[in-house]
């Protein structure tokens, strides 16, 4: 019996919300709609997305009415900027671009913290456990765990839902570079996570201010970390959080570098007998290098399938040309036993 891994996008917390009939309170694809709901830290005060409190956004056109093709442009927009960014900044060490963009980005990453604390928090501990007999995937790892599998969970969501199921079930696992108790199921988040919180915190008298999170000098190793699943007061002066479509592969923070070691050393020992599970994973322009690299390190002989209902032909294309022995699944029930 192999090892599994599993690939995780913005459609595998989806379909969870689906099941849990909080489509209309949790929007995972438009990131903006809700956002006049969220409180800024400390204030207490509803409308985190505003000229008020995210004034470089506001600038660039972020508004809760957007369109999703308008909110996800100007994401893709703040994003490619950060990362042409953070390319320059090592070909001209020292030399500052000041730009509304990469305003933005600190702007746009701290609102994704609170904006995913805020949703993490319309989800009760009760809610989690009524549905998660219909959750494919978690039935899957469940069954690998108790084969005495490895399971490797490479997760590109900023959400917990994931580590609240298992929890819930009693089910030990690991965040990788900032647990490690030798359990069978093993974390990655490469992009991030609201559970990842910054030792430093603000200070209780001190209002909250949102640090340049480009250009930020304090060192962020994972060991400058902490796990932390009870977020409501917790107000770190940086975030560890990576936007959508942001190519982590060109900052070097060392939580960051720690993760792409961790996923380096376990897709160069995959072998014919692993499979890997791609679930819900977009394949946009500027984030594609990282899969690519998942993707070109595993074993070509393993088992791969991805469940998509609607694929990007791209990945698609790329799966069909790299792996011999690939599915498609539309929907995560098909993953279940053979039959």
């Amino acid at each position: 019996m192999g090892n599994s891994y599993l690939l995780l996008g913005n459609g595998f917390s989806i379909d969870i919300i689906k099941k849990l009939n909080k489509e209309d309170q949790i929007d995972l694809v438009n990131l903006f709609s809700k956002g006049t709901n969220v409180c800024y830290p400390k204030t207490k005060e509803k409308g985190f997305l505003s000229r008020k409190y995210t004034p470089n956004l506001w600038t660039l056109g972020a508004r809760t009415y957007n369109s999703n093709e308008e909110s996800l442009q100007l994401i893709t927009d703040i994003i490619t900027c950060a990362n042409v960014f953070n390319l320059s900044a090592e070909k001209r060490p020292g030399e500052k671009v000041p730009s509304v963009h990469i305003s933005a980005y600190s702007e746009l990453s701290t609102y994704l913290r609170f904006l995913f604390i805020y949703y993490n928090d319309l989800i009760t501990d009760d809610d989690l456990v009524n549905i998660s007999g219909d959750i494919e995937l978690l039935d899957y790892i469940i069954s690998k765990v108790n084969k005495g599998s490895k399971v490797y969970v490479i997760t590109y969501n900023y959400d917990i839902l994931l580590e609240r199921l298992l929890d819930l079930l009693g089910i030990s696992f690991d965040v990788y570079g900032f647990t490690d108790t030798g359990a069978n199921i093993i974390i990655y988040k490469p992009h991030g996570s609201i559970s990842f919180s910054f030792r430093i915190k603000v200070q209780e008298s001190s209002p909250y201010s949102i640090r340049a999170a480009v250009e930020e000098s304090i060192a962020q190793e994972a060991d400058n970390f902490e796990i932390k699943y009870d977020l409501m007061e917790d107000y770190p002066i940086v975030n560890a959080i990576i936007p959508p479509a942001g190519d982590s592969t060109r900052l070097n923070l060392g939580w960051i570098e720690r993760i792409r070691q961790g996923i380096d050393e376990i897709t160069k020992d995959s072998t014919s007998k692993d499979e890997i599970i791609l679930f819900g994973l977009s394949y946009w322009h500027v984030d594609r290098n990282e899969i690519d690299n998942i993707l070109i390190s595993i074993d070509s002989q393993m088992e791969v399938k991805y469940v998509n209902p609607v694929p990007p032909t791209s990945l698609d294309a790329v799966l069909s040309s790299l792996f011999s022995n690939y599915i498609h699944y539309s929907k995560g029930a098909l993953l279940k036993e053979k039959v």
